[in-house]
């Protein structure tokens, strides 16, 4: 085993457990009774709620099986989800598909998923449907 594999495969174990650490963190935390858990800044100075206000609501909620409740959180990012687990795998493995990575990574999708971000951030604080 080279060195670089050996730092590629420690690198990967590393977040991996990161990851567990955090899944587990608010799994156990709830983030609307933690007074430790970060705040949105951008909540706090303008009292607009910003594309991912609700994120930690919600990925607590989704780990306890509650989509009703993760909905109400962040609609937007719960959506995403899917891709970005997606976009996770796909990083994981990118000379396996080098095409698919190309185009999940080209300035077209890159700058689609920000526009729509753009727009969900603009739509949540015109429309009272999905206040928090």
């Amino acid at each position: 085993m080279s060195k670089l594999q050996i730092i590629k495969s420690k690198g990967t174990l590393l977040m991996i457990i990161l990851f567990a650490v955090a899944t587990a963190l608010y799994f156990f935390v709830d983030p609307t009774l933690s007074k430790w858990m970060p705040k949105c800044v951008f909540h706090a100075i303008t009292g607009w709620e910003c594309p991912g206000c609700g994120s930690q609501r919600m990925i607590h909620a989704l780990l306890h099986a509650d989509l009703r409740q993760a909905w109400h959180y962040n609609p937007f990012l719960l959506c995403l989800m899917p891709l970005i687990l997606f976009y996770v795998a796909l990083d994981f493995f990118p000379t396996k598909f080098p095409r698919l990575f190309r185009i999940m990574h080209s300035t077209f999708m890159i700058a689609g998923l920000g526009v729509a971000t753009l727009i969900w951030g603009i739509l949540r604080n015109c429309l009272s449907i999905y206040t928090i």
